[in-house]
């Protein structure tokens, strides 16, 4: 039930973007049980990370929504049933069947199945991987013609550590020197960790059946290249941004390799 589609153009690069909230399709079988409109759960997805994703010569892309099954919750939680689950939205018709969630969960327990498959292929050939956890959130909670959400909670750019050893704390830290005050726009990035998103499940788990071997790195990318609302893209904004994130993450790849290299 979970359309992905991973995109391998060369394993001997050790990095892999991934973009599991970027999806918006909705499995046939429920969709007659969603009780959310269309606009109100693109909204709360993370369009166009799919794309920023996809520059990197190795990336995986859910094109699935997580209001189907959500791969960033523990497994408990990854089918939104109540509207505590789902920032009290109300997903689901009352109706929605019990066996219609297990097989939603059944398509979570293949999606991770599959993902580490494919990460024990990268590990035959490397020996440390970097992993890139793509998000975007929103800023404009109080409504489309609203001022922004105040810029002290709502960073640029979010970086989380907290599903990570303590030990990579410092490399997230060299992420963040390396993305705070580049220009965009008329500005510069507010970059910052640990600020509202410290990280989901995906980091959890690949921290914990990978100790030592890998670093995930939660992003989340403020809408500040899209109009949150109208689910609408600033096509300007939006390459700058991608382009950006691209040549620092260059940047910073090379200082992670270097740093392990001389562990």
């Amino acid at each position: 039930m979970i359309q992905s589609r991973y995109t391998f153009k060369d394993r001997s690069v050790p990095v892999i973007a991934m973009a599991i909230h970027n999806g918006h399709r909705i499995p046939n079988a429920i969709a007659p049980y969603l009780s959310i409109s269309d606009a109100d759960r693109l909204r709360e997805e993370d369009p166009f990370t799919g794309r920023i994703a996809q520059q990197f010569t190795n990336h995986i892309v859910v094109e699935g929504s997580r209001f189907a099954v959500d791969l960033n919750r523990r497994r408990d939680y990854a089918v939104y049933r109540k509207p505590e689950d789902s920032w009290g939205l109300t997903v689901r018709t009352a109706d929605f069947p019990d066996e219609m969630a297990n097989e939603l969960l059944n398509s979570y327990d293949n999606w991770y199945d599959v993902l580490c498959y494919e990460l024990d292929q990268f590990f035959e050939q490397h020996p440390f991987l970097i992993v890139l956890d793509l998000h975007s959130f929103n800023h404009r909670r109080g409504g489309a013609d609203a001022d922004p959400d105040p810029q002290e909670d709502n960073p640029d750019i979010i970086l989380g550590r907290s599903n990570m050893p303590s030990e990579l704390h410092p490399l997230v830290e060299d992420m963040r020197i390396l993305l705070n005050g580049k220009t965009f726009g008329e500005g510069s990035l507010d970059v910052r960790i640990d600020v509202k998103f410290p990280g989901g499940n995906l980091p959890r788990f690949l921290h914990d059946r990978y100790p030592g071997r890998l670093i995930c790195l939660a992003v989340e990318f403020k809408k500040i290249y899209m109009d949150e609302w109208e689910g609408s893209l600033d096509p300007r904004a939006f390459l700058d941004l991608r382009r950006l994130f691209y040549d620092t993450c260059q940047e910073w790849l090379a200082c992670v390799l270097a740093k392990r290299d001389r562990a």
